[in-house]
This record gives structure tokens, sequence and C-alpha cells, in this order.
């Protein structure tokens, strides 16, 4: 016998809203397994990966234009996350804010000169063990970002998920005139900027340091070989 259910006309089920690509589900698993409630979290440019961080109860602040913080916003509504612990930042980040952070997402649609002046405003908020994940590693001005944190000793690149999202872990103090020669010379027009790859990089880090990556990265790794 088959059962059937009855629903109200009218009556609209409420589906979950999917991402655009798979890569993005599987970045916004890996940052919910990162954040913690109250954690203290940072975003520089547009991304509906914010919702995650906020989902997760962290205190999180964005520095994008309007229109991308509408955006992100409009994202909220959609999958019922709520933005009291949303704070906005138009335009760049302030230079007197010395709060510090657990973790900060950076998108890849900058243009470098944004990307690096935000970023060296931010990099000594973060605390010793906080976690930067860099979107798009592999080209353009995150490519140029990653060259400087490789170069960096007080960063060390702990993996890549989802192709080319660079996920980076703050080892040391940092001194501001080492962060800012490195994003200088990054940025340098002439220089052809090096980047990370999908799938290498995770692999050498696999091999030498054990680094663990869930069923699902993986799955990704060996679809974009």
């Amino acid at each position: 016998m088959m059962m059937q259910t009855a629903i109200a006309a009218g009556t609209t089920r409420r589906m979950p809203a999917k991402r655009a690509r798979i890569e993005d589900d599987i970045i916004a698993d890996y940052l919910a397994m990162l954040i913690k409630p109250g954690d203290k979290t940072l975003q520089i440019g547009g991304s509906e990966l914010g919702t995650v961080f906020l989902q997760r109860g962290a205190f999180h602040q964005v520095i994008a234009p309007l229109a991308d913080i509408d955006q992100l916003q409009t994202h909220c509504e959609r999958r019922s996350v709520k933005t009291d612990r949303l704070s906005q930042q138009p335009g760049k980040a302030p230079e007197h804010d010395r709060s510090q952070l657990d973790a900060a997402l950076i998108g890849s649609d900058l243009g470098f000169p944004a990307m690096a002046g935000n970023w060296r405003q931010i990099a000594g908020r973060m605390k010793l063990g906080g976690v930067l994940v860099l979107m798009g590693a592999g080209h353009g001005s995150a490519a140029r970002l990653a060259d400087a944190l490789m170069s960096d000793e007080g960063w060390t690149l702990q993996e890549m998920i989802a192709g080319d999202v660079a996920v980076f872990r703050k080892t040391s103090v940092l001194d501001d005139a080492e962060t800012r020669a490195r994003l200088l010379e990054a940025g340098n027009p002439r220089r052809v900027p090096r980047g990370l790859k999908p799938g290498l990089v995770a692999g050498v880090m696999r091999t030498l340091f054990g680094t663990r990556l869930n069923s699902r990265t993986r799955a990704l790794a060996r679809r974009s070989r």
C-alpha cells in the first residue's frame, strides 16, 4: 500500500540553498570544522562562505565593497543565518583595530594592491596558531599573496583543499617590516607569480607531514588531476 502525505495548498517546503560549485561545499565543510563558537574571524572580499562563520557562532567582520556585503546578507537570509554577530567595513581594514583574530578568509576577486594593503593591516592581528584560508591561490592576486606567505617564516602552508584553496597557519610572531618586504616583492609587476597549484602541494604535504584530508577533498583532488 502506498502511503500518501497531504500538503496544504499554498504551503512551500523550505529547501536548503545549494552552492553553485561542489568545491564551495567542500570549503564550507572545512570551515565548519575549523571555526568554533565565539571565534573572532574576518573576511576580505565578497564570498557567500562568510555565512559559515556566522552559522558557527563566530564574530565575523567583512571588509568588502557595500554590494558584496549586501550580497552576503542576502545569502544569510536565504540560509536563515543570524547576522547579529556580523560587522561591516566597506573599503579597507581600519589601521587602529588591534583585536586578535582566530581565522581569516581572503577571496580571489581583488586586485593585488587592495588585497596586500588589507592583509598587511590584519596579518599582525592573527593569533599564533590562527588560520588563513586563501581562495584561488593558483592564479592572479591570490597567487602573489601565496608567494609572499610561502617566503615568510611566520606562516606555514598546512594543506590545499578544493583544488586551489590554500590553508596557512601562523606559526610565529610576525615582523611588520618583513611582511611589507614580502608583499612588495610578490607585487612586482615584472615578476610572474608561482602560486600554488591544485593537488601538487597537498600531495607533498601529505608525504612529508602526514596531513590528513577528508574523503570528499581527496575525491575532488583526484578529479582535478
